[in-house]
């Protein structure tokens, strides 16, 4: 065992390869034991997973599927063709009006609003975003 070791220690001394006769075969049997060692621990979870099924798959697959149902939301939308909001929304516009403004505040018209197109919004994004920009700059004096 010693004759062993000092025939490694004498020929990593002369070379620096121990096993092998050249640096990049050395790094190929490296990397190649490291491919094997990834594709086996694969494929023992491929059969481990193939064993032992889990147990909320069984669960799921044992019972029908039900049709998902689409989900209706009622709410007092004012009609569009007369522009009239409903009267629980005009309550809780005038008690905001009252809270922030004092109770003598009036309302003079209340209409809905038109919906805007997605270039508007996106201007209005980008301009408030110029106002931050030039709003966060110090002048100088």
């Amino acid at each position: 065992m010693t004759n062993l070791t000092i025939l490694l220690a004498q020929t990593a001394a002369q070379d620096n390869t121990v096993l092998f006769g050249n640096k990049f075969v050395a790094l190929a049997v490296i990397l190649s034991g490291v491919a094997i060692f990834i594709a086996l621990i694969a494929l023992f979870g491929r059969v481990l997973a193939a064993t032992h099924p889990d147990d909320g798959k069984k669960k799921n697959a044992a019972a029908p599927a039900k049709p998902a149902a689409p989900e209706t939301i009622v709410a007092n939308v004012p009609n569009a063709s007369t522009d009239t909001p409903s009267a629980h929304v005009l309550a809780v516009i005038a008690a905001s009006v009252a809270t922030v403004f004092g109770p003598k505040a009036r309302i003079t018209g209340v209409q809905t609003a038109k919906p805007a197109s997605v270039e508007a919004l996106m201007q209005m994004w980008s301009l408030e975003g110029r106002r931050q920009i030039y709003t966060s700059h110090n002048p100088r004096r």
